[in-house]
């Protein structure tokens, strides 16, 4: 069972051996490489078959729970040591600091929204983009230009709601964790911090920038703290049934064949530290 750690309680070794495995990833040319996952998040953004499995849904925790742990079984692929680390945001604010690190997530991009110059995701010959909505070719960063990253208070906001999500179970759902914490109703935890890192972070392709499962990882602790005082059982997900174009409780999310039911309780995978 793996545990995932802090990004700002990293070793350098746990630093090295996680960028090694994200590049030899990046590096392999058939099968879920690295781009397979930017390519599915792009297909996956909107509606398919009639359902929102990655965002503006209730799916959209189990989803991305799913997607985090395709990659990080594929890194394991690589150095079966290595665990996604999440980035908390409500601590670790600066573009300087832990993870944009130059041993780790590197910096900012040059000028408004240009590409990132250092660390180990700098420039098209360390990091190149391939699929992408743009045609930028290098990963480009624009941080700390678009709003602020949510604060411990907004979390504890968000933590404190004890519905999982209700009708219309969409962005328009007035009431419910998800909905907070997704991005659709404030303090929108989520959506926040793809806007304040700006460039790929801030598109469809926005896993081309790896800080995305760093993100992404701090957004499943979330739900899985919210999870340690509810229960892990499918009766604290929603809807739990009969509810057209909405992937319900025992219903599978696309495209990785598993169930929403499958996904909730992680405890027998993986931890928090």
């Amino acid at each position: 069972m793996g545990t995932r750690k802090n990004a700002a309680a990293l070793t350098a070794a746990e630093k090295s051996n996680f960028v090694a495995a994200v590049k030899a990833l990046k590096a392999q040319t058939t099968g879920r490489n690295y781009d397979w996952f930017v390519r599915v998040h792009m297909n996956y953004f909107g509606t398919v078959d009639g359902h929102n499995y990655a965002h503006m849904s209730p799916s959209f925790l189990p989803w991305h729970r799913q997607f985090l742990l395709e990659l990080e079984n594929a890194l394991k692929g690589f150095n079966p040591a290595v665990d996604l680390p999440y980035w908390n945001w409500t601590a670790n604010r600066s573009t300087t600091g832990a993870p944009f690190t130059s041993d780790f997530m590197g910096g900012n991009g040059s000028g408004g929204n240009g590409s990132v110059t250092s660390g180990p995701f700098a420039g098209a010959a360390n990091w190149r983009i391939n699929v992408s909505a743009t045609s930028s070719t290098s990963l480009r960063r624009a941080m700390a230009q678009r709003g602020s990253l949510p604060t411990a208070s907004d979390v504890d906001g968000v933590m404190s709601v004890s519905t999982y999500d209700v009708s219309p179970w969409s962005s328009a759902s007035r009431s419910g964790m998800r909905n907070r914490l997704e991005g659709g109703l404030a303090p929108d935890l989520h959506g926040r911090v793809h806007n304040w890192i700006g460039g790929h972070m801030a598109q469809i392709d926005s896993p081309n920038d790896p800080v995305f499962f760093l993100h992404h990882c701090n957004i499943d602790r979330l739900w899985s703290r919210w999870q340690t005082s509810r229960g892990f059982d499918a009766g604290r997900y929603a809807p739990g049934g009969n509810v057209s174009n909405v992937v319900d409780v025992n219903e599978t999310l696309a495209p990785f064949g598993t169930t929403v039911s499958s996904t909730l309780d992680h405890r027998g995978t993986y931890t928090y530290a």
